[in-house]
């Protein structure tokens, strides 16, 4: 029988709470093998992935305390970093893990994973393997093509535990990764250690986010859990929250499409026959079961489509709110009509819509309340072009056509509608799509993945080299 494994679990990308230095001595007074956190994720959508520009978060000072902790008790920590994850983004983290350990003096030696995929080596899995399909319809190509691949901007492949796992194996301090699958950094050293694949997912699903499984539910809190052959108990190491079945069991249906079942690489977890039951200390989780299937891995591809720029308008007269969505659908047809922008809209290089906060901005036509506003409400403008100036000018165009353009029932020619924000039109920022949504069959799960061991800080041995060449 397997010992059990202790796992300290909290989300990177979100800043800890006050009092996390005492919800972590807690942890550790009950017993820690593992501290695990998640800092990788598409919730943005493709934009940073695209754009390889990094989230504002300080990811190095979120898991500062954590790192501290696991240092000083000699157990590894497992972190993915930089939101989208490719290599760019892993990089800017592993700069900050740079300093943070610099800081610190402390010098770990840290496996690295990039789950970036290289273009060419997605090609020949396109040209040379089994067909590539999209993940959910209408998630991509049918399946995945070479043009795909030529189009986009980045790739990155949402590791398993394997390749956490195997630089586990080497002893070394910590693991940090691109992209990487939520629930398989919390799954890699269970198994590792005997716990059952079932009991290893199900426990990571719920340890995935931090205290967001917890009652209140708060991502900047941590979770802790002892998993054994058949299952697992999770307890929360703070005061002010506790886990109990509604929050756990509530957790589950977290980012997935079907009430008991999720699909991971090599298998489906499902959660049909779980139980949870509360003891003197937290929840107890049994019954999980996991159905072994062929390995693939989610890619995630993101291509630029062109540029965005926006215009906002206020409206509290009454009659214009009563034709709101009459008075939008109006000034985008006359944008799309327009001698100076018809062509543009026939060949896909010039969108437009908008959206009225107030009505149907959030749901759109799935709103299933009575299309009414209430006294006033917000209009934006969104327009996406093939560049930047077109986008400006269609955006000033609608937002003139919304200002001053007539409507039945207008009793005054101007002041119907509020210009909040001054430029009225705002160029935003490129524009991305999720063009490779797909999964990728693997032999090996680790074959795609750059694995090393480094020691840190590199920014000091960096600096010690040129010091040496300027000599």
């Amino acid at each position: 029988m397997s010992s059990p494994v202790r796992i300290l679990g909290f989300v990177n990308h979100i800043a800890p709470v006050p009092d996390i230095e005492d919800e972590i001595r807690q942890a550790f007074e009950w017993g820690v093998d593992v501290v695990v956190a998640q800092g990788t994720g598409s919730d943005w959508g493709p934009y940073w992935l695209g754009s390889g520009e990094q989230v504002s978060a300080n990811q190095a000072a979120n898991v500062e305390p954590y790192v501290r902790a696991a240092l000083q008790h000699g157990v590894p920590f497992v972190f993915s970093l930089g939101i989208a994850g490719a290599d760019v983004h892993l990089e800017t983290c592993l700069r900050g893990f740079d300093e943070m350990c610099e800081r610190n003096g402390w010098s770990p030696e840290v496996g690295v994973v990039r789950s970036e995929i290289g273009k060419d080596y997605l090609a020949a899995a396109v040209a040379d393997g089994p067909p590539v399909v999209p993940c959910s319809e209408g998630a991509g190509h049918q399946p995945l093509t070479l043009a795909d691949v030529a189009d986009v901007e980045r790739v990155v492949a949402l590791i398993g535990p394997e390749p956490v796992q195997e630089l586990l194996g080497r002893g070394v301090d910590g693991v940090l990764t691109g992209r990487a699958l939520d629930i398989g950094l919390f799954m890699a050293l269970p198994m590792m250690r005997g716990i059952p694949t079932a009991v290893a997912a199900h426990a990571g699903k719920l340890l995935e986010c931090g205290g967001l499984a917890l009652e209140p539910g708060d991502s900047g809190r941590s979770v802790w859990a002892s998993l054994d052959e058949t299952g697992f108990e999770v307890r929360s190491p703070s005061r002010h929250a506790r886990a109990s079945v509604r929050s756990l069991v509530s957790h589950t249906f977290y980012e997935r499409a079907h009430p008991t079942l999720e699909e991971n690489p090599g298998g489906t977890l499902d959660l049909s026959q779980a139980t949870y039951q509360e003891t003197a200390t937290g929840i107890r989780c049994e019954g999980a079961r996991w159905h072994e299937a062929p390995y693939t891995l989610l890619l995630e591809g993101a291509r630029r489509e062109g540029f965005r720029a926006v215009t906002l308008l206020g409206v509290r007269e009454p009659e214009l709110l009563r034709q709101a969505r009459t008075w939008t659908e109006a000034a985008e047809r006359e944008v799309r009509s327009a001698p100076r922008f018809a062509a543009h809209v026939a060949a896909g290089r010039l969108r437009i819509s908008t959206r009225i906060f107030g009505l149907d901005a959030v749901l759109g036509e799935l709103e299933p309340n009575e299309k009414v506003t209430g006294h006033e409400a917000g209009v934006l403008v969104d327009v996406v072009a093939a560049d930047e100036e077109l986008a400006r000018e269609a955006a000033y165009f609608a937002f003139i056509r919304l200002f001053i353009g007539p409507y039945p029932g207008r009793k005054t020619t101007a002041g119907n509608a509020a210009a909040p924000i001054m430029p009225v039109v705002i160029p935003v920022s490129a524009v991305y799509t999720f063009s490779i949504y797909h999964l990728l069959p693997l032999a090996d799960p680790v074959e795609p993945f750059r694995l090393g061991v480094e020691r840190f800080p590199r920014a000091g041995a960096v600096r010690e080299e040129a010091a040496d060449a300027a000599v």
